[in-house]
């Protein structure tokens, strides 16, 4: 894109001789210059590309740099690229959350975790095949999104959040 801009802005200066509208091509090269530094400038201070990836009800947005999704039949898979770290996002329906929650012991469960509108319920449970299940509820849907890892027991953890963030329910 740079390549292509400035090779434009050097046919541009090259054609327009040496005087346009009173200026020298000397003049009118150093404001394309400036207009091709100020369009670079812009470029880097974009923010990280994000995707969006829909399933059913809810959606799943995180850095492209940073994250893979595949999205599944039954649940999505997140991934962090060039690690093990792992997730899996999967949403049924149930007539309450606290239905859903109930197989976890009391002592199994953690402060919530509040991100924006979103409460997130979270349980460890070595007895299971996830180490970590975090859950919010969709109450005019009726239905129950669960994030779960085997490979955080922190709920504190930084990418836990960032996945958490990223969950929303879609109208």
């Amino acid at each position: 894109m740079r390549n292509i801009l400035l090779f434009l802005a050097f046919i541009s200066v090259a054609g327009m001789g040496c005087n346009a509208n009173g200026k020298t091509s000397e003049t009118v090269t150093e404001e394309v210059a400036d207009n091709v530094e100020q369009v670079n400038e812009e470029q880097a201070v974009a923010p990280e590309p994000e995707t969006h990836y829909h399933y059913s009800d809810y959606q799943i947005t995180l850095p492209t740099e940073k994250w893979e999704v595949n999205i599944a039949y039954s649940n999505s898979g997140i991934r962090k690229k060039g690690s093990k770290l792992e997730f899996e996002v999967k949403h049924w329906d149930s007539p309450s959350l606290e239905e859903t929650i109930s197989k976890y012991p009391a002592e199994s469960r953690h402060d919530d975790i509040i991100i924006g509108d979103y409460t997130w319920k979270v349980f460890t449970d070595d007895n299971d095949y996830f180490k970590m299940c975090c859950y919010i509820y969709n109450t005019e849907k009726k239905y129950v999104v669960r994030v779960a890892t085997d490979n955080i027991t922190d709920p504190t953890n930084p990418d836990l959040h960032e996945v958490l963030e990223g969950v929303r329910f879609v109208d």
